[in-house]
């Protein structure tokens, strides 16, 4: 009999003891059909193109395991633990190998993506597909395929991107050595209204004044946004004679 309790050397009852062995069975049957299940997505990766060690790890594995466990319920106060109970276990699994541009360290890092399942020759992944649809492994293989392309072209756009703004920064401190121009992030709404940041260059002068500019690859600026201070701060008669004498 094994003990609840090596120091009060309580001992399982017979209800216990089997809520023990049919949790040890439940084990078992649970890593077997994981094992199963994990050998059948292998193979629908393989036939669909994805190339072990390359597309994809897979890092599953039965092993025996020793530990505590709790079994009963807590609601009607049958609940007890068993220490040091050996039964068989699983860890591990499938998981696609993609690349993200990381934008701090300016490089490509290599990342495990994990998919939820799979199911009826379809897999779920959400994190590649961008929904929870079923897709099959071909397009699976597509889209990971895309994700890497991309963290590649984001790391060249970024170059490009950071020279412009070089370039630009350059330029406008030299003409304008009296503004302060920093990059920041800013906030449109394209035309589905939907909300989206992009980097712009503000150049803030001494009376509060400022610009926001766009900046193009090749350094290239414009305009977006200009508050003037001082216009702000004008009276109605103010603001009516400073309109009138442009058009002397």
């Amino acid at each position: 009999m094994l003990q609840l309790d090596l120091f009060e050397g309580a001992i399982l009852n017979a209800k216990q003891q089997t809520q023990l062995e049919t949790f040890i069975d439940n084990q078992v049957v649970r890593s077997q059909n994981a094992k199963i299940k994990n050998v059948e997505t292998e193979i629908a990766l393989i036939d669909a193109g994805f190339v072990k060690g390359v597309d994809f790890n897979n890092t599953f594995e039965i092993y025996d395991v020793v530990e505590d466990v709790e079994l009963g319920y807590s609601f009607d106060n049958s609940n007890f633990q068993v220490t040091d109970v050996k039964f068989i276990g699983k860890r591990g699994g499938i998981t696609l190998l993609s690349k993200r541009y990381n934008r701090k360290d300016d490089k490509i890092d290599d990342i495990e993506i994990n998919f939820f399942d799979f199911a009826g020759g379809k897999f779920e992944c959400e994190s590649l597909i961008g929904s929870y649809r079923r897709v099959k492994p071909a397009t699976l293989l597509t889209k990971l395929n895309d994700k890497r392309d991309r963290a590649e072209y984001d790391m060249e756009a970024t170059r490009m991107r950071n020279k412009g703004f070089a370039i630009a920064l350059k330029d406008l401190r030299k003409k304008f050595p009296t503004a302060k121009f920093s990059i920041f992030t800013d906030y449109d709404r394209n035309y589905g209204r939907n909300i989206y940041s992009t980097e712009r260059v503000k150049g803030q002068f001494d009376n509060g004044s400022y610009v926001t500019l766009d900046v193009h690859s090749n350094g290239k600026y414009k305009i977006v946004k200009k508050y003037d201070a001082e216009m702000v701060a004008m009276v109605s008669d103010q603001v009516m004679g400073f309109f009138a004498n442009q058009n002397k």
